[in-house]
């Protein structure tokens, strides 16, 4: 016996309605990956921040927890501190100041124990730069200043010192700012008080 099948109405996409659909997915997609590459950039901005704060605080803990200079030398009350300088962008250094001058004093690389004042180069995040740095308000893009913030124990308060092509600019500041900037072109600053207080904005 013969079994005859009705043809049935079977209903797709056209070619527009495909198009429409591809169009819109294409464009949501769009939103999201432009969003997460922002995300990405200010995380990494944020954690730079974060990171250079914690490295402020630990020179200031090496230098209130009488840490020697370096083992077996007996100084247990040189100064430790942090510098930066904009020209160098991507990194800044933790340092001791062996010399007592109040400034870093780079030599070859870090932890010798005998040719340099570098504890650690702290390198910044990818697409993170040291933009500026500021006294109180007023920030120096143009010639660019370096800056050294130090504890020396037993006072947990810090010397924020500016520094001109390598010479000390006036006398310690009551406070300092390091502007770092993203790729994207925000910035965020880490503001250092001279009584210790770091603070991120």
């Amino acid at each position: 016996m013969l079994k005859i099948f009705k043809k049935e109405n079977i209903k797709g996409f056209t070619l527009i309605e495909l198009l429409i659909s591809v169009s819109i997915i294409t464009i949501i997609m769009s939103v999201v990956l432009f969003n997460y590459s922002k995300f990405n950039s200010d995380l990494s901005l944020t954690t730079s921040a974060q990171y250079l704060a914690i490295a402020i605080r630990e020179a200031q803990i090496n230098a209130l927890a009488v840490k020697e200079t370096y083992q077996g030398n007996g100084r247990f009350d040189d100064p430790y501190g942090v510098f930066f300088d904009p020209t160098k962008a991507g990194y800044y250094y933790i340092f001791v100041d062996k010399n007592g001058n109040d400034a870093y004093d780079s030599g070859v690389g870090c932890f010798d124990v005998g040719g340099t004042e570098c504890i650690e180069r702290v390198d910044l995040k990818t697409d993170v730069t040291l933009y500026q740095i500021c006294s109180g308000n007023t920030c120096y893009p143009n010639p660019p200043r370096t800056l050294a913030v130090l504890f020396r124990r037993p006072d947990p308060e810090a010397k924020i010192l500016f520094f001109d092509n390598g010479v000390q600019s006036g006398s310690a500041q009551q406070r300092g700012q390091i502007v770092l900037k993203s790729a994207s072109g925000k910035t965020i600053k880490v503001i250092v008080e001279s009584t210790g207080y770091v603070l991120i904005q």
